[in-house]
Protein backbone atom coordinates (compact mmCIF):
# COMPACT_ATOMS: atom_id res chain seq x y z
CA UNK A 1 0.00 0.00 0.00
CA UNK A 2 1.18 3.43 -0.20
CA UNK A 3 2.30 4.36 2.91
CA UNK A 4 3.70 8.21 3.85
CA UNK A 5 7.65 8.60 4.53
CA UNK A 6 7.21 8.88 8.15
CA UNK A 7 6.40 5.37 8.58
CA UNK A 8 9.96 5.00 6.75
CA UNK A 9 11.38 7.67 8.66
CA UNK A 10 10.44 5.53 11.56
CA UNK A 11 11.95 2.37 10.85
CA UNK A 12 15.33 4.10 9.58
CA UNK A 13 14.91 5.70 13.36
CA UNK A 14 14.44 1.97 15.14
CA UNK A 15 17.90 1.03 13.33
CA UNK A 16 19.93 2.44 15.99
CA UNK A 17 18.14 -0.20 18.30
CA UNK A 18 19.43 -3.61 18.41
CA UNK A 19 16.75 -5.08 15.92
CA UNK A 20 13.49 -5.09 14.95
CA UNK A 21 11.69 -7.69 15.85
CA UNK A 22 8.53 -8.94 13.55
CA UNK A 23 7.11 -12.18 14.73
CA UNK A 24 5.61 -15.09 12.77
CA UNK A 25 3.74 -17.74 14.05
CA UNK A 26 1.49 -20.98 14.38
CA UNK A 27 -0.93 -23.41 12.12
CA UNK A 28 -3.98 -22.35 11.63
CA UNK A 29 -6.47 -25.62 12.59
CA UNK A 30 -8.13 -27.43 9.45
CA UNK A 31 -11.78 -27.21 8.99
CA UNK A 32 -14.77 -25.49 7.30
CA UNK A 33 -15.21 -22.09 6.78
CA UNK A 34 -17.99 -19.93 8.19
CA UNK A 35 -19.05 -18.02 5.17
CA UNK A 36 -20.00 -19.13 1.78
CA UNK A 37 -17.54 -19.66 -1.40
CA UNK A 38 -14.42 -20.44 0.27
CA UNK A 39 -13.25 -23.78 1.73
CA UNK A 40 -10.25 -25.17 2.45
CA UNK A 41 -8.70 -28.32 4.64
CA UNK A 42 -5.01 -27.14 4.03
CA UNK A 43 -3.59 -25.21 6.73
CA UNK A 44 -1.18 -21.55 6.82
CA UNK A 45 1.05 -20.58 9.40
CA UNK A 46 0.33 -18.37 10.90
CA UNK A 47 2.46 -14.51 11.22
CA UNK A 48 2.85 -11.69 13.13
CA UNK A 49 5.07 -8.68 13.40
CA UNK A 50 5.12 -5.91 16.46
CA UNK A 51 7.82 -3.24 16.03
CA UNK A 52 8.42 -2.29 19.41
CA UNK A 53 9.80 -5.94 20.81
CA UNK A 54 13.16 -4.56 19.91
CA UNK A 55 13.56 -1.77 22.34
CA UNK A 56 11.74 -3.98 25.52
CA UNK A 57 14.22 -4.77 28.08
CA UNK A 58 15.50 -8.47 28.12
CA UNK A 59 13.17 -9.67 30.45
CA UNK A 60 9.93 -7.68 28.48
CA UNK A 61 11.57 -9.59 25.05
CA UNK A 62 11.87 -12.91 26.02
CA UNK A 63 8.13 -12.39 27.70
CA UNK A 64 7.05 -11.36 24.59
CA UNK A 65 8.74 -14.10 22.41
CA UNK A 66 7.17 -17.05 25.03
CA UNK A 67 3.51 -15.35 24.53
CA UNK A 68 4.41 -15.66 20.75
CA UNK A 69 5.63 -19.44 21.50
CA UNK A 70 3.49 -20.77 24.29
CA UNK A 71 0.18 -19.00 24.49
CA UNK A 72 -0.30 -18.09 20.40
CA UNK A 73 1.51 -21.46 19.96
CA UNK A 74 3.92 -19.80 17.69
CA UNK A 75 6.53 -21.91 15.19
CA UNK A 76 8.09 -18.69 13.60
CA UNK A 77 9.75 -15.37 14.32
CA UNK A 78 10.59 -13.11 11.56
CA UNK A 79 13.29 -10.46 11.96
CA UNK A 80 14.39 -7.39 9.89
CA UNK A 81 18.06 -6.54 10.16
CA UNK A 82 19.35 -3.02 8.88
CA UNK A 83 22.32 -3.61 7.19
CA UNK A 84 23.17 -0.05 7.45
CA UNK A 85 23.11 -1.05 11.26
CA UNK A 86 25.24 -3.79 10.88
CA UNK A 87 27.99 -2.55 8.76
CA UNK A 88 27.53 1.13 9.07
CA UNK A 89 31.02 1.20 7.44
CA UNK A 90 32.67 -0.58 4.57
CA UNK A 91 34.22 -3.56 5.40
CA UNK A 92 33.11 -3.23 9.10
CA UNK A 93 30.84 -5.86 9.55
CA UNK A 94 31.48 -7.01 13.01
CA UNK A 95 29.33 -9.88 14.72
CA UNK A 96 30.48 -8.77 17.83
CA UNK A 97 29.34 -4.89 17.79
CA UNK A 98 26.69 -3.69 19.87
CA UNK A 99 23.93 -4.12 17.25
CA UNK A 100 24.77 -7.47 15.85
CA UNK A 101 25.43 -8.45 19.96
CA UNK A 102 21.33 -7.47 19.91
CA UNK A 103 20.58 -9.71 16.99
CA UNK A 104 22.30 -12.79 18.33
CA UNK A 105 20.76 -12.61 21.28
CA UNK A 106 17.31 -12.05 20.00
CA UNK A 107 17.93 -15.11 17.80
CA UNK A 108 18.87 -16.98 20.57
CA UNK A 109 15.93 -16.09 22.38
CA UNK A 110 14.03 -17.52 20.10
CA UNK A 111 15.22 -20.60 19.47
CA UNK A 112 15.19 -20.91 23.25
CA UNK A 113 11.09 -20.89 22.65
CA UNK A 114 11.87 -22.98 20.05
CA UNK A 115 11.30 -20.59 17.60
CA UNK A 116 12.23 -21.04 13.65
CA UNK A 117 13.78 -17.66 12.53
CA UNK A 118 13.33 -15.70 9.16
CA UNK A 119 15.11 -12.71 8.74
CA UNK A 120 14.73 -9.42 6.43
CA UNK A 121 17.41 -7.52 5.21
CA UNK A 122 16.73 -3.61 4.95
CA UNK A 123 18.60 -0.47 4.94
CA UNK A 124 21.14 0.73 2.61
CA UNK A 125 24.61 1.79 4.05
CA UNK A 126 25.84 5.77 3.40
CA UNK A 127 28.86 4.33 1.83
CA UNK A 128 26.94 2.17 -0.40
CA UNK A 129 23.81 4.71 -1.47
CA UNK A 130 24.19 6.47 -4.58
CA UNK A 131 24.38 10.57 -3.86
CA UNK A 132 22.60 11.17 -7.20
CA UNK A 133 19.24 10.59 -5.59
CA UNK A 134 19.89 12.47 -1.87
CA UNK A 135 18.72 15.64 -3.43
CA UNK A 136 15.63 14.09 -4.09
CA UNK A 137 15.12 12.81 -0.58
CA UNK A 138 17.01 15.74 1.73
CA UNK A 139 19.93 13.79 2.27
CA UNK A 140 20.96 10.59 2.36
CA UNK A 141 18.29 8.44 3.97
CA UNK A 142 18.77 4.10 4.41
CA UNK A 143 15.93 4.12 1.21
CA UNK A 144 18.00 5.24 -1.28
CA UNK A 145 19.15 3.12 -3.85
CA UNK A 146 22.94 1.55 -3.63
CA UNK A 147 25.08 2.22 -5.92
CA UNK A 148 26.12 -0.77 -8.09
CA UNK A 149 29.57 -0.87 -7.32
CA UNK A 150 28.57 -1.80 -4.28
CA UNK A 151 26.97 -5.39 -5.16
CA UNK A 152 30.02 -7.35 -4.13
CA UNK A 153 30.02 -5.59 -0.34
CA UNK A 154 26.06 -6.71 -0.54
CA UNK A 155 27.01 -10.40 -1.40
CA UNK A 156 29.91 -10.30 1.07
CA UNK A 157 27.49 -9.29 3.85
CA UNK A 158 25.17 -11.65 3.14
CA UNK A 159 27.62 -14.29 3.21
CA UNK A 160 29.17 -13.21 6.50
CA UNK A 161 25.75 -12.54 8.58
CA UNK A 162 24.62 -16.32 7.19
CA UNK A 163 28.09 -17.89 8.12
CA UNK A 164 27.66 -16.13 11.61
CA UNK A 165 24.01 -17.66 12.11
CA UNK A 166 24.61 -20.66 10.40
CA UNK A 167 22.39 -23.68 10.97
CA UNK A 168 20.12 -21.02 13.36
CA UNK A 169 17.70 -18.73 10.77
CA UNK A 170 15.37 -21.30 8.64
CA UNK A 171 14.85 -18.21 6.05
CA UNK A 172 15.87 -15.02 4.69
CA UNK A 173 13.98 -12.72 2.88
CA UNK A 174 15.66 -9.95 0.37
CA UNK A 175 14.48 -6.45 1.56
CA UNK A 176 10.85 -5.02 2.18
CA UNK A 177 8.38 -3.61 -0.18
CA UNK A 178 10.93 -2.75 -2.56
CA UNK A 179 8.42 -1.74 -5.25
CA UNK A 180 7.29 1.17 -2.84
CA UNK A 181 10.06 4.55 -3.59
CA UNK A 182 9.34 4.67 0.42
CA UNK A 183 11.70 1.51 0.76
CA UNK A 184 13.80 1.99 -2.51
CA UNK A 185 13.97 5.33 -4.21
CA UNK A 186 13.53 5.86 -7.10
CA UNK A 187 11.14 3.71 -8.80
CA UNK A 188 12.59 4.79 -11.67
CA UNK A 189 14.70 7.64 -13.32
CA UNK A 190 14.83 9.56 -17.08
CA UNK A 191 17.32 6.71 -18.22
CA UNK A 192 15.67 3.71 -16.58
CA UNK A 193 11.57 3.55 -16.44
CA UNK A 194 11.82 0.05 -14.63
CA UNK A 195 15.13 1.27 -12.49
CA UNK A 196 13.79 -0.08 -8.74
CA UNK A 197 12.84 -3.48 -10.39
CA UNK A 198 16.05 -3.80 -12.54
CA UNK A 199 18.21 -2.96 -9.24
CA UNK A 200 16.34 -5.09 -7.40
CA UNK A 201 17.07 -7.71 -9.78
CA UNK A 202 20.70 -6.83 -9.27
CA UNK A 203 20.72 -6.85 -5.34
CA UNK A 204 18.59 -10.26 -5.35
CA UNK A 205 22.03 -12.00 -7.09
CA UNK A 206 23.89 -10.36 -5.06
CA UNK A 207 21.83 -11.97 -2.12
CA UNK A 208 21.06 -14.99 -3.19
CA UNK A 209 24.88 -15.50 -4.10
CA UNK A 210 25.55 -14.43 -0.32
CA UNK A 211 22.76 -16.65 1.56
CA UNK A 212 23.89 -19.84 -0.57
CA UNK A 213 27.60 -19.29 0.49
CA UNK A 214 27.23 -18.63 3.94
CA UNK A 215 24.40 -21.05 4.91
CA UNK A 216 23.68 -23.58 2.08
CA UNK A 217 20.41 -24.42 3.65
CA UNK A 218 18.44 -21.60 4.37
CA UNK A 219 15.59 -20.74 2.54
CA UNK A 220 16.09 -17.60 0.03
CA UNK A 221 12.47 -15.36 -0.15
CA UNK A 222 12.30 -12.39 -2.71
CA UNK A 223 9.18 -9.73 -3.54
CA UNK A 224 8.00 -8.86 -0.21
CA UNK A 225 5.97 -6.31 -2.24
CA UNK A 226 3.26 -3.85 -1.00
CA UNK A 227 -0.14 -4.67 -2.21
CA UNK A 228 -0.54 -1.51 -4.55
CA UNK A 229 1.29 1.05 -6.93
CA UNK A 230 1.49 2.64 -10.09
CA UNK A 231 1.37 0.62 -13.62
CA UNK A 232 2.26 3.82 -15.06
CA UNK A 233 5.94 4.02 -16.40
CA UNK A 234 8.40 6.28 -14.90
CA UNK A 235 6.63 6.76 -11.68
CA UNK A 236 8.94 7.42 -9.39
CA UNK A 237 7.23 6.53 -6.04
CA UNK A 238 5.48 2.91 -6.81
CA UNK A 239 5.36 0.18 -8.82
CA UNK A 240 2.62 -1.65 -9.30
CA UNK A 241 3.32 -5.50 -7.13
CA UNK A 242 2.26 -7.13 -10.64
CA UNK A 243 4.48 -4.86 -12.93
CA UNK A 244 7.64 -5.27 -10.28
CA UNK A 245 7.28 -9.16 -10.28
CA UNK A 246 7.01 -9.36 -13.86
CA UNK A 247 9.21 -7.58 -14.56
CA UNK A 248 12.14 -9.57 -12.44
CA UNK A 249 11.21 -12.70 -13.72
CA UNK A 250 11.61 -11.60 -17.28
CA UNK A 251 15.26 -11.13 -16.06
CA UNK A 252 15.28 -14.52 -14.57
CA UNK A 253 14.57 -14.30 -10.95
CA UNK A 254 13.11 -17.31 -10.45
CA UNK A 255 16.62 -19.21 -10.57
CA UNK A 256 17.57 -16.56 -7.24
CA UNK A 257 14.92 -17.71 -4.31
CA UNK A 258 13.38 -20.07 -2.97
CA UNK A 259 9.97 -18.36 -2.31
CA UNK A 260 8.34 -15.64 -3.06
CA UNK A 261 6.65 -12.81 -0.46
CA UNK A 262 4.10 -10.06 -0.77
CA UNK A 263 2.08 -7.73 1.68
CA UNK A 264 -1.94 -8.50 0.39
CA UNK A 265 -3.38 -5.47 2.72
CA UNK A 266 -6.57 -4.38 1.98
CA UNK A 267 -7.18 -0.78 3.28
CA UNK A 268 -6.25 1.78 0.88
CA UNK A 269 -6.81 -0.20 -1.82
CA UNK A 270 -10.12 -0.42 -1.64
CA UNK A 271 -12.91 0.65 0.91
CA UNK A 272 -14.03 -2.46 1.34
CA UNK A 273 -12.55 -4.24 3.82
CA UNK A 274 -13.25 -7.76 4.01
CA UNK A 275 -10.61 -10.49 3.15
CA UNK A 276 -12.43 -11.48 -0.07
CA UNK A 277 -13.56 -8.49 -1.40
CA UNK A 278 -11.58 -7.37 -4.64
CA UNK A 279 -9.47 -4.61 -4.51
CA UNK A 280 -10.49 -1.13 -6.34
CA UNK A 281 -7.68 -1.57 -9.41
CA UNK A 282 -7.08 -5.15 -9.79
CA UNK A 283 -4.67 -4.56 -12.36
CA UNK A 284 -2.34 -2.56 -9.46
CA UNK A 285 -2.95 -4.05 -6.97
CA UNK A 286 -3.16 -7.90 -5.11
CA UNK A 287 -5.08 -8.15 -2.75
CA UNK A 288 -5.87 -12.09 -1.22
CA UNK A 289 -8.83 -11.80 -3.55
CA UNK A 290 -6.85 -11.69 -6.67
CA UNK A 291 -3.39 -13.24 -5.16
CA UNK A 292 -3.85 -15.68 -8.04
CA UNK A 293 -2.10 -12.59 -10.93
CA UNK A 294 1.38 -13.19 -8.46
CA UNK A 295 0.68 -17.01 -7.98
CA UNK A 296 0.97 -17.72 -11.84
CA UNK A 297 4.32 -15.56 -12.42
CA UNK A 298 6.07 -18.02 -10.39
CA UNK A 299 3.65 -21.30 -10.18
CA UNK A 300 6.20 -23.73 -8.92
CA UNK A 301 7.02 -21.22 -6.29
CA UNK A 302 6.10 -21.29 -2.42
CA UNK A 303 4.55 -18.08 -1.22
CA UNK A 304 4.71 -15.96 2.14
CA UNK A 305 2.26 -13.12 3.03
CA UNK A 306 4.96 -11.60 5.10
CA UNK A 307 2.94 -8.48 6.33
CA UNK A 308 -1.09 -8.29 6.80
CA UNK A 309 -3.66 -6.75 9.04
CA UNK A 310 -6.86 -4.68 10.06
CA UNK A 311 -6.93 -1.72 12.21
CA UNK A 312 -8.91 -0.99 15.32
CA UNK A 313 -8.22 2.58 15.20
CA UNK A 314 -7.56 5.40 12.70
CA UNK A 315 -4.29 5.36 11.36
CA UNK A 316 -3.15 7.80 8.33
CA UNK A 317 -1.19 4.91 6.88
CA UNK A 318 -4.36 3.30 5.80
CA UNK A 319 -6.27 6.68 4.88
CA UNK A 320 -8.11 6.39 8.35
CA UNK A 321 -9.61 3.03 8.02
CA UNK A 322 -10.63 0.69 10.58
CA UNK A 323 -12.95 -1.67 12.43
CA UNK A 324 -14.43 -2.72 15.49
CA UNK A 325 -12.03 -5.52 17.35
CA UNK A 326 -15.24 -8.13 17.16
CA UNK A 327 -15.01 -7.46 13.02
CA UNK A 328 -10.49 -7.67 13.18
CA UNK A 329 -11.40 -11.00 15.07
CA UNK A 330 -13.65 -12.81 12.46
CA UNK A 331 -11.86 -10.69 9.56
CA UNK A 332 -8.66 -12.26 10.78
CA UNK A 333 -10.15 -16.04 10.53
CA UNK A 334 -11.27 -15.34 7.08
CA UNK A 335 -8.47 -14.01 5.90
CA UNK A 336 -6.54 -17.02 6.91
CA UNK A 337 -8.91 -19.50 5.62
CA UNK A 338 -8.93 -17.66 2.38
CA UNK A 339 -5.21 -17.67 2.32
CA UNK A 340 -5.62 -21.47 2.38
CA UNK A 341 -7.14 -21.49 -0.86
CA UNK A 342 -3.84 -21.22 -2.64
CA UNK A 343 -1.75 -24.56 -2.31
CA UNK A 344 1.35 -22.08 -2.95
CA UNK A 345 0.70 -20.12 0.40
CA UNK A 346 2.37 -21.42 2.88
CA UNK A 347 2.54 -18.27 5.54
CA UNK A 348 0.39 -15.78 6.71
CA UNK A 349 1.84 -12.80 8.80
CA UNK A 350 0.06 -11.03 11.07
CA UNK A 351 0.80 -7.19 11.76
CA UNK A 352 1.21 -6.24 14.67
CA UNK A 353 1.59 -8.34 17.81
CA UNK A 354 0.97 -4.99 19.95
CA UNK A 355 -0.33 -2.18 18.85
CA UNK A 356 1.80 1.32 18.23
CA UNK A 357 0.49 4.59 19.69
CA UNK A 358 2.70 7.15 19.35
CA UNK A 359 2.00 9.74 22.45
CA UNK A 360 0.59 13.48 20.88
CA UNK A 361 0.02 11.62 17.57
CA UNK A 362 -2.03 8.75 17.79
CA UNK A 363 -3.25 8.64 14.08
CA UNK A 364 0.40 8.17 13.15
CA UNK A 365 0.16 4.72 15.35
CA UNK A 366 -0.65 1.20 13.83
CA UNK A 367 -3.36 -0.83 15.82
CA UNK A 368 -3.52 -3.88 14.10
CA UNK A 369 -1.99 -5.83 16.62
CA UNK A 370 -3.01 -8.52 18.29
CA UNK A 371 -2.88 -6.80 21.55
CA UNK A 372 -3.63 -2.86 22.85
CA UNK A 373 -0.74 -0.72 23.37
CA UNK A 374 -1.16 -1.70 26.84
CA UNK A 375 -1.12 -5.06 26.35
CA UNK A 376 -4.64 -5.99 26.76
CA UNK A 377 -5.71 -9.29 24.43
CA UNK A 378 -7.61 -7.55 21.87
CA UNK A 379 -10.47 -10.64 20.34
CA UNK A 380 -8.10 -11.16 17.79
CA UNK A 381 -5.54 -12.65 19.98
CA UNK A 382 -7.83 -15.18 20.33
CA UNK A 383 -8.93 -15.86 17.04
CA UNK A 384 -4.82 -16.12 15.84
CA UNK A 385 -4.28 -18.37 19.19
CA UNK A 386 -7.31 -20.65 17.99
CA UNK A 387 -8.57 -23.21 19.88
CA UNK A 388 -11.48 -21.72 21.60
CA UNK A 389 -14.22 -23.49 23.00
CA UNK A 390 -18.07 -21.87 24.01
CA UNK A 391 -19.96 -24.93 25.62
CA UNK A 392 -23.79 -25.13 25.92
CA UNK A 393 -26.03 -27.15 28.02
CA UNK A 394 -29.28 -26.97 27.82
CA UNK A 395 -32.62 -29.06 28.69
CA UNK A 396 -34.70 -30.88 26.05
CA UNK A 397 -38.19 -29.37 27.06
CA UNK A 398 -39.31 -27.53 29.78
CA UNK A 399 -43.18 -26.55 30.94
CA UNK A 400 -45.00 -24.10 29.40
CA UNK A 401 -44.43 -20.96 31.86
CA UNK A 402 -41.41 -22.42 33.47
CA UNK A 403 -37.93 -20.50 33.33
CA UNK A 404 -35.23 -21.97 31.38
CA UNK A 405 -31.46 -21.98 32.29
CA UNK A 406 -28.64 -22.28 29.75
CA UNK A 407 -25.04 -23.14 31.43
CA UNK A 408 -21.61 -23.74 29.71
CA UNK A 409 -18.13 -22.24 29.45
CA UNK A 410 -15.70 -20.35 27.83
CA UNK A 411 -12.28 -21.42 26.99
CA UNK A 412 -9.05 -20.83 25.31
CA UNK A 413 -6.67 -24.26 24.32
CA UNK A 414 -3.22 -22.23 25.30
CA UNK A 415 -4.47 -19.97 28.50
CA UNK A 416 -7.42 -22.68 29.66
CA UNK A 417 -11.11 -21.24 31.38
CA UNK A 418 -12.32 -17.20 30.11
CA UNK A 419 -13.48 -15.22 32.71
CA UNK A 420 -15.41 -11.40 32.51
CA UNK A 421 -15.79 -11.86 28.41
CA UNK A 422 -18.80 -10.99 27.07
CA UNK A 423 -21.30 -13.80 25.85
CA UNK A 424 -24.45 -13.17 23.48
CA UNK A 425 -27.32 -15.24 24.36
CA UNK A 426 -29.57 -15.69 20.84
CA UNK A 427 -32.53 -17.35 19.59
CA UNK A 428 -34.54 -18.13 16.64
CA UNK A 429 -37.65 -20.46 15.81
CA UNK A 430 -38.44 -21.76 12.35
CA UNK A 431 -38.84 -18.87 10.37
CA UNK A 432 -36.67 -16.63 11.50
CA UNK A 433 -33.11 -15.30 11.56
CA UNK A 434 -31.39 -15.24 15.12
CA UNK A 435 -32.17 -12.62 17.20
CA UNK A 436 -29.85 -11.81 20.65
CA UNK A 437 -32.13 -12.35 23.69
CA UNK A 438 -29.16 -11.35 26.63
CA UNK A 439 -25.97 -10.78 27.13
CA UNK A 440 -23.84 -12.46 30.02
CA UNK A 441 -20.67 -12.37 31.03
CA UNK A 442 -17.84 -16.07 31.95
CA UNK A 443 -17.35 -15.58 35.22
CA UNK A 444 -14.41 -17.48 37.24
CA UNK A 445 -12.76 -20.44 35.42
CA UNK A 446 -14.72 -19.13 32.12
CA UNK A 447 -18.32 -20.77 33.51
CA UNK A 448 -21.34 -18.82 32.91
CA UNK A 449 -25.21 -19.16 33.85
CA UNK A 450 -28.67 -17.45 32.13
CA UNK A 451 -32.36 -17.73 33.36
CA UNK A 452 -34.66 -17.35 30.39
CA UNK A 453 -38.62 -17.40 30.34
CA UNK A 454 -39.32 -18.62 26.88
CA UNK A 455 -42.95 -18.59 25.52
CA UNK A 456 -42.15 -20.99 22.48
CA UNK A 457 -40.09 -23.47 21.17
CA UNK A 458 -36.80 -22.47 19.86
CA UNK A 459 -33.20 -22.70 19.01
CA UNK A 460 -30.63 -21.21 21.12
CA UNK A 461 -26.95 -20.60 20.85
CA UNK A 462 -24.02 -18.55 22.49
CA UNK A 463 -21.66 -16.51 21.03
CA UNK A 464 -18.27 -14.88 22.09
CA UNK A 465 -18.90 -12.47 19.04
CA UNK A 466 -16.15 -12.82 16.66
CA UNK A 467 -14.23 -15.78 18.10
CA UNK A 468 -16.31 -18.72 19.47
CA UNK A 469 -19.64 -20.25 19.14
CA UNK A 470 -21.60 -22.72 20.51
CA UNK A 471 -23.35 -25.67 19.21
CA UNK A 472 -27.28 -25.31 18.62
CA UNK A 473 -29.66 -26.66 21.08
CA UNK A 474 -33.70 -26.72 20.76
CA UNK A 475 -35.49 -26.38 23.30
CA UNK A 476 -39.05 -27.30 23.34
CA UNK A 477 -41.60 -25.76 25.28
CA UNK A 478 -44.75 -27.79 26.53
Amino acid sequence: MKRPESRVHRRARLSSTPILLVVVACLIAAGAVLWPGVASARTVARGLADSTIDSMTADQQAAALYEISHDLRGTYVRFTVYWAAAQPQQGAYDPGSAYMTGVASAVSLARQNGLRVMITFLGVPKWASDPTFWKQTGGYQQRDAMSTKYLPDFKRFCQDFATTFRGQVYAYEAWNEPNLGQCLFPQATPQNKNFAADLYFKMLGSFSAGIRLGDADALRVAGATAPLGSDHPGNISSTSPQRFAARIKAKGAASLFDAYSHHPYMPGASSRQWPEAAPRDPKTTVALQNLGTLLKLFPKKDFYLTEYGVQTAACLWFSGQHVDQITQASYLKRAYAYAARYPQVKLLMWFLLNDYSPKGSPNSGFYTGLNTAGGAHKRAWYAFARGNYLALSAPASIKRGSSLTLTGELSCASVGGLAGKPLVVQRHSPGHSWSTVKTVYSGVAGLYSVRLWPKASAYYRVTWLGVATSQTRHVAVK
